[in-house]
């Protein structure tokens, strides 16, 4: 047995939690899951605590319980960044296996289903990392949060799904760029202080914008915007989320001194505030 109650000070004084992990396809879902595996066969997708309750209400029940004054939840949702020179880099959300049934839903995130959604990449045997969380999950969590009287922060992260091994050039002059890096790394190319750099030239401006619209339209501004509209579908949050440790982005500069994506996230602050209303 496991019993958890307020033991100390630490617990009435919370007020607010980030929940993690951002990629998972069905780890927000209150409805308890199941994958089916074959006839007659399924395994646990959601419910490892409690055959009879998701790991989301578990959770959230437990952590109720033991931080009685908790008031906010910044629930993170993640798509997934596959270059770290600005240029080239896509995101979009993945799926950790191009093939799976979950009993009485499917995966599906800004119009792509599994069948049509790239697969992360593999680290050790396994999915490097979980799926984006369904859309339908993530607006079941807002709707059960805000049940539960606990306001919403929605933060869209970007993740890097580069593998171990890649060819890819190193904005930072390496052989190649290094496996599943943080996000913050992300920056023009070459990078600032390699030779070559276009930061602090007009051309780092072009980077920048592909960066923001994405190849296919597979970019910054998709995923905000989708992020946006999700939250206004499911009645609104209070808080949301842009600009999260882009910090290699947020420094570079224009031939004038200004900051190109600092000015794109003004304006794409301006988009999503158009969508999600004054209220957040």
């Amino acid at each position: 047995a496991e019993i958890c109650r307020v033991v100390g000070d630490l617990e009435p004084q919370i007020t607010a939690v980030t929940l993690i992990p951002g990629a998972t396809e069905f780890g927000y879902d209150p409805e308890p899951r199941v994958r089916v595996l074959g006839a007659g066969a399924t395994a646990n997708e959601n419910t490892h605590l409690s055959a009879g309750l998701s790991d989301w209400t578990c959770s959230l029940d437990e952590l109720q319980a033991l931080c009685p004054n908790l008031r906010h939840v910044a629930l993170v949702v993640a798509w997934f960044g596959d270059d770290l020179r600005c240029g080239h880099c896509t995101i979009r959300p993945k799926v950790e296996s191009a093939a799976r049934t979950i009993e009485g839903t499917a995966w599906s995130v800004a119009g792509l289903g599994r069948g049509t959604a790239e697969v992360v990449s593999t680290h050790d045997g396994g999915p490097a990392y979980g799926g984006t969380p369904s859309d339908a999950a993530v607006r079941a969590a807002i709707a059960d949060l805000a049940a539960r009287g606990i306001a919403v922060t929605l933060y869209p992260l970007v993740m890097m799904d580069i593998p171990a091994g890649n060819a890819l050039p190193d904005p930072y002059g390496g052989t190649s760029q290094p496996a599943y890096p943080w996000r913050g790394r992300i920056t023009c190319d070459p990078a600032p202080a390699v030779a070559g750099s276009p930061d602090r030239t007009a051309d780092v401006t072009a980077q920048v914008a592909a960066f923001v619209g994405g190849a296919d339209g597979w970019g910054y501004r998709r995923m905000l915007r989708h992020y946006a509209q999700l939250a206004a579908d499911a009645g609104g949050v209070d808080a949301f989320v842009l600009g999260s440790e882009m910090r290699g982005m947020s420094f570079l500069r224009d031939g004038d001194g200004g900051f190109p994506f600092v000015a794109a996230l003004k304006e794409l602050a301006e988009e999503v505030r158009a969508i999600v209303g004054e209220g957040t």
